[in-house]
């Protein structure tokens, strides 16, 4: 939705994770057409998928989007012309509170009877997100630039006709975080 195009970005910069030890990359790399291409005029293809997770003052704590992405604008981690990538991040202060876990297991619920497939690009280093995916059923199927891991996740359940449409960022609570 276009209300929710500028916290996108800040999500979207957010989810561009960083290895501790350097420095963060400049915040003018969310202006590359590559980058932008995940968030810009969110809600204008049918595809898009998202939930954000709002803390109890009512702020953004983090989010969860899928777009599918098809070139020249493809993405990092391009499996085919069905399988959207997805984003997630959190912001710092609500890290390491199982909202990560919560926002992954309520994006997959929903995504599985609309898309077969969804993959993600994971630096790496990042083994604490690494290992999440795993959790849940990522594998890789490639390494991408900069030696990102690219990963995939089989849903399943297979998309069905008539399933709700996509395109819009639904809310997750930040106090869901138990959830299965």
């Amino acid at each position: 939705m276009a209300a929710d195009q500028p916290i996108l970005w800040d999500l979207l910069y957010e989810a561009l994770w960083d290895p501790p030890t350097g420095p963060r990359r400049p915040r003018s790399v969310l202006s590359n057409p590559q980058v932008a291409a995940y968030v810009q005029d969110w809600g204008s293809n049918g595809t898009d998928l998202g939930f954000l997770a709002i803390a109890s003052d009512g702020s953004v704590a983090g989010g969860i989007l899928s777009r599918l992405m098809l070139p020249p604008l493809q993405g990092g981690a391009f499996h085919d012309e069905h399988t959207p990538q997805l984003g997630i991040a959190v912001f710092p202060a609500f890290q390491r509170q199982g909202l990560g876990t919560a926002l992954l297991a309520r994006y997959l619920a929903a995504a599985s009877n609309r898309f077969p497939r969804v993959s993600l690009g994971v630096h790496p280093e990042n083994h604490a997100d690494i290992k999440l995916y795993t959790r849940f059923g990522f594998r890789q199927f490639a390494t991408g630039h900069g030696g990102y891991l690219n990963l995939v996740k089989v849903m399943d359940a297979q998309p069905q006709p008539g399933a709700p449409p996509s395109g819009e960022t639904g809310v997750l609570p930040a106090g869901l975080t138990q959830e299965p």
